[in-house]
């Protein structure tokens, strides 16, 4: 019997149908690496021909940098699209979505003063009217009010500049105008938007519920001035799969019973001169504008065919265009994208040909795809040719690999191996036919490996192949502990670990960890560790001798000096007669130390004002550039924290850079996070934890409505002051941080209060705050964590998948309108949860007043 279980038939067989079962079912693993030999063949896809329909005008950061900081005034936006109709471009597509009147303070102001003037004239004209001798004069009057009304009317229309972009539209009926989703099913109740924007001809609409075409709610669109005015309107909206990474173009959002045509179809349409009534859909198969048919999957899908990486499409500077120094040529009778490139407003994807691939470039893309009809579809056979495919390699390896020497089994293997790989290849390359091969190969690979090695894993390498494995969990052991910060426990695994090249690099790397928490005695002793194999490897000799001293006393840093690490402290010992400085602040004395930097108080002598200042530590094996990158990146965040005015957020007056050391100075508080209030016999009062997270989620609510996300909610964020205020601290800060690191195995934020799509790595917005503001919430209210684990994979497995053990379980007594707010705070789904701070704030005023009103 057990030779039967054993035989390479059974095991063959059992491979196959896992396989098959995973083919079936999709499972995730199989599908994801699938994806990535999608991304690769894709690379390969490159077409050769150049681009000559499509010109991009960037706002970029040479020209924020020229004209100033964004938003502009829309004058310029009317003046870009005159400049470039007047260079015959013949399709303009505006990716900037104008949803509100410009504020503009000054056409305000003469409004008023219109008004107020034309009621004074009027009241100093009656008596002149009514006395005799004065009446001659009222002529006069007339005509200084009617002259002044004038003055002021020109003046209002002049500084009305969405008027002026409104008049630019309609004076160039060639111009496209985004709008957006959210995507997700419309539950009702919404009204139907822009139906004259909506494609009309479906060829089977009896079909509608066989397919799961992308569904939107809560359109977001232009003003109504603009959208009269534009020829047309389509969605900006990017799905990614599930590894989110953007393969596909939606070139159709269902809203209600209307679909809803992309930004780019709306493109091409003009382009063809299509009017929109003619565009024809048929659910499930194609999309057709006039000659041209864009293939859609079931979920109305139209796969990317990239035509290179970011910058393949000609780029020009928004700067140049309105300063007309482009040559005209360059955009006659082509496309005409304007768009987000700057640092910090640029819409980023991650695509098959790379990272911080621009919106903009995405929908050029697509418009290119449609034109040249160049798609990458997943053609009628080929689901049987994968089938077939996976059922030929199962019964090789179940009945003929066994059967084959060694030598001439191996041959054939990799014949297959090359023929599935390159056959899948070329169809995809040479005609963008997308069949999946992984399937097949992965059952070629590992059941080759399973059966020629069975009997090497059962007998005569039994010992060593336990060894090797004690040594590569150690390995992996090692390093996940030293990923969430255990460097000790790192070390330990390290050490049982035979010493190469490889470990010779992870210890050094783990020394360096330990000189970032200013732990030198331990990294001394990884160095020594390593010198005893290895004397001269990398220097660690000199730098045994530097730590020892920085045990004893001595510091690295300087101010002033000619070079400064950036993990130093400024404040030296011998140094107390010159007071250090950053920037234009002097340093009183060290607060503290955490994770990102040091904590000094500092003081600003031009208005005496004392002030904590933070500095923020970058790594430091960042190449140049990309550090440069980094740091432009680090001032936009804080100069956007700064903008922040709220009275439970804590107040930042600068960011600076003195000497590569980054700071950030901020409002000095005098309080406590917190932190102090989660344990069980801590707690605070139930009415005044309330009290505490209204004002946290207002406070939300508002730096949300201004775009800026928190990313690291916690109680050792909220701060305590002893006047009985709530500050939130660090806005931004988990978002500027994280752009510096460059470790395999670093986790960014604090698990225990991170959101499921924080920690799966998504594109996050708001709703993450929300999801940490309840697990604060509920912290503070039971004196424990909704979420808690022996392990980090075990805590970042409940937080994605498991539902948070009911409140009433830690407090029996919790009113349940608590319970009620807290599990709609933690629910994973983020289209489920609260979708502003407001919302949440709401319900527990309300639910304080029930609470009073029970205990009167």
């Amino acid at each position: 019997m057990k030779k039967i279980i054993l035989s390479d038939i059974t095991v063959g067989l059992i491979l196959s149908i896992l396989v098959l079962i995973s083919f079936f079912f999709q499972i995730g693993f199989f599908e994801s690496i699938e994806l990535k030999t999608y991304d690769f063949r894709s690379k390969l896809r490159q077409p050769s021909q150049p681009i000559n329909e499509i010109a991009i005008v960037a706002i970029d950061d040479d020209s924020i940098a020229k004209i100033g900081r964004w938003p502009w005034p829309r004058t310029l936006i009317a003046k870009a699209i005159e400049t470039i109709s007047k260079d015959e471009a013949k399709v303009i597509g505006l990716n900037i979505l104008f949803t509100e009147p410009e504020r503009n303070q000054g056409l305000l102001e003469i409004k008023n003063l219109k008004d107020i003037l034309s009621k004074s004239i009027d009241e100093v004209s009656l008596p002149i009217l009514s006395n005799k001798t004065l009446k001659k004069t009222a002529p006069a009057f007339q005509e200084l009010k009617d002259r002044t009304i004038k003055e002021l009317s020109d003046a209002e229309i002049r500084l009305d500049n969405d008027s002026k972009l409104s008049d630019t539209l309609k004076a160039n009926k060639n111009v496209i105008l985004p709008m957006f989703f959210s995507i997700g099913p419309s539950l009702g109740g919404e009204e139907q938007v822009l139906s004259s924007s909506t494609i009309k001809q479906v060829e089977n609409p009896g079909d509608a519920g066989k397919y799961r075409l992308s569904e939107g709610n809560k359109p977001v669109i232009p003003l109504k001035i603009f959208t009269e005015q534009s020829s047309g309107i389509g969605h900006v909206n990017t799905i990614p799969d599930v590894d989110g990474v953007v393969r596909a173009e939606i070139p159709v959002i269902q809203f209600q019973s209307e679909y809803y045509p992309s930004f780019a179809v709306q493109i091409v349409r003009q382009f063809l001169n299509i009017p929109i009534e003619l565009i024809k859909i048929k659910l499930g198969d194609s999309i057709t504008i006039g000659k041209a048919v864009i293939p859609i999957d079931t979920e109305g899908r139209m796969l990317i065919s990239y035509y290179g990486p970011a910058g393949t499409f000609p780029y020009f500077s928004f700067y140049d265009i309105i300063n007309e120094k482009v040559d005209p040529k360059s955009l006659k009778n082509k496309i005409v994208l304007i768009g987000h490139m700057a640092t910090g407003i640029a819409d980023l994807n991650v695509t098959p040909l790379g990272h911080n691939f621009p919106g903009i470039e995405l929908t050029a893309n697509s418009i290119q795809d449609i034109l040249h009809q160049n798609f990458i579809i997943r053609p009628n056979w080929a689901k049987k040719a994968e089938l077939a495919s996976i059922i030929i390699i199962g019964l090789f390896i179940s009945i003929l690999l066994s059967r084959l020497k060694a030598l001439f089994g191996a041959l054939v293997s990799l014949i297959l191996f090359f023929g599935l790989i390159g056959a899948g290849t070329y169809y995809f390359v040479a005609y963008g036919y997308w069949v999946k091969v992984f399937y097949p190969t992965f059952l070629l690979v590992f059941g080759y490996i399973v059966i020629t090695s069975k009997r090497f894993f059962i007998t005569e390498k039994k010992k060593e192949l336990v060894e090797a494995s004690a040594i590569e969990t150690n390995k992996m052991l090692g390093l996940s502990f030293q990923g969430q910060g255990m460097l000790d426990m790192a070390f330990e695994k390290f050490r049982k670990c035979p010493m190469d090249e490889q470990m010779k690099e992870l210890l050094y790397n783990l020394a360096l960890d330990f000189e970032r928490k200013r732990q030198f005695n331990k990294a001394a002793s990884v160095y020594e560790h390593i010198m005893t194999v290895d004397q001269n490897y990398k220097g660690i000799n000199e730098r045994i001798k530097q730590l020892k001293a920085a045990a004893d006393g001595a510091v690295f840093g300087s101010v002033g000096g000619k070079k400064s690490s950036s993990e130093g402290t400024v404040i030296m010992e011998g140094a107390a007669n010159a007071t250090p400085t950053l920037g234009r602040y002097e340093i009183v004395k060290e607060l503290g130390k955490g994770a990102m930097g040091i904590v000094y108080l500092g003081k600003d002598p031009k208005i005496n004002r004392l002030v904590a200042i933070k500095t923020l530590h970058f790594e430091e094996d960042v190449e140049e550039g990309a550090m440069k990158s980094v740091k432009e990146r680090f001032f936009r965040e804080a100069e956007s924290a700064g903008n922040l005015n709220h009275p439970n957020i804590i107040k930042i007056f600068d960011a600076g850079e003195d000497n590569e050391i980054s700071y950030i100075a901020m409002e000095l508080l005098d309080g406590v996070d917190l932190k102090k209030y989660t344990e069980k016999n801590t707690l605070l009062p139930r009415q005044t934890v309330i009290d505490y997270v209204i004002k946290c989620a207002d406070a939300l609510d508002y730096a949300h409505q201004q775009g800026i996300i928190h990313r690291d909610i916690k109680p050792g964020n909220i701060m305590l002051l002893k006047d009985g205020t709530i500050r939130i601290a660090d806005f931004g800060i988990a978002r500027i941080t994280s752009s510096s690191k460059t470790q395999t195995g670093t986790v960014l934020g604090t698990p225990s209060y991170m959101s499921p799509e924080q920690l799966a790595g998504k594109k996050v917005d708001g709703r993450s705050d929300l999801f940490s503001l309840g697990v604060v919430l509920y912290e503070l209210l039971t004196g424990s964590k909704p979420f808690e684990g022996d392990s980090i994979a075990a805590l970042l497995f409940q937080i994605a998948n498991e539902k948070h053990p009911n409140p009433k379980e830690k407090d029996p007594n919790l009113p349940d309108c608590i319970v009620k707010v807290i599990d709609k705070m933690l629910e994973k789904n983020p289209d489920v949860r609260y979708q502003r701070g407001g919302e949440i704030a709401a319900d527990l005023r309300e639910c304080l007043i029930t609470i009073k009103s029970t205990q009167s």
